[in-house]
């Protein structure tokens, strides 16, 4: 099931990365950190995107690379205001809050297009109440690449830190996120008792991850039970 909604704004940050808000019908509802199955409604092509919208805005928005030849993003990355988005309105996904365990401190660790499902989170006031303290750590190749939310993540009470890997004119941290986790930079001193942690990034940073974190004593939420970790696999890389 699904809605044909207007594209109200849309952004190009890069040669790769754009935003697209639309509107949003009084009954549509999700839960921060979930995703969703969007498409242009001329075809069957539907691709699963978290939103990054938090669940009381008043629009829906996403975040989206552009792939030369892709199924969906060739022809997504065109779309203009006015245009119709078929969004899905069966919302679903383990990366909700619902699925970990609550209190301590909270770390999202993203890469890329990941750090969509985070900015819902964070667009949650719900977030902040469940935490001591948040964490954001979000990796990207090139600086351009933090254009869409640094701003936003710069001016939140968390300790928000970008890493960029592959400019040489950035300063700051520019390892791998998996890297600085296994000398101490991330995650330092942190323990399952007190530290909750939430991964979204390809496929393989997720499963490095997972893997560091299980052998250290952390365990993996579903939706049958909370945990000390959650992933999110479903989203658009």
């Amino acid at each position: 099931m699904s809605d044909l909604l207007s594209v109200t704004e849309v952004e190009h940050y890069t040669d790769r990365l754009f935003r697209i808000r639309t509107e949003r019908p009084s009954t549509y509802r999700f839960t921060a950190g979930e995703f969703t199955m969007i498409g242009m409604g001329d075809d069957d092509i539907n691709r699963a995107y978290s939103y990054t919208s938090g669940p009381y805005d008043e629009y829906l928005e996403f975040y989206s690379i552009k792939v030369p030849d892709g199924p969906l993003t060739s022809r997504l990355q065109h779309i203009q205001v006015g245009d119709m988005l078929e969004v899905g309105n069966r919302p679903t996904g383990t990366l909700t809050l619902a699925n970990l365990e609550l209190g301590g401190n909270l770390w999202m660790l993203a890469t890329g297009t990941g750090i969509a499902p985070f900015i819902s989170l964070l667009r949650d006031p719900d977030t902040y109440q469940q935490f001591d303290k948040i964490h954001v750590v979000w990796s990207v190749r090139t600086q351009p690449e933090l254009l869409a939310y640094n701003d936003f993540l710069q001016e939140l009470d968390i300790d928000y830190t970008p890493v960029v890997t592959q400019d040489p004119e950035w300063q700051e941290l520019n390892q791998r996120i998996t890297k600085m986790i296994s000398a101490g930079v991330i995650l330092g001193g942190a323990q399952p008792t007190t530290d909750k942690v939430m991964i979204c990034g390809s496929m393989a940073f997720n499963t490095d991850v997972k893997d560091m974190l299980t052998a250290w004593g952390w365990q993996e939420g579903t939706r049958r039970a909370a945990g000390t970790f959650v992933q999110e696999k479903a989203f658009v890389q």
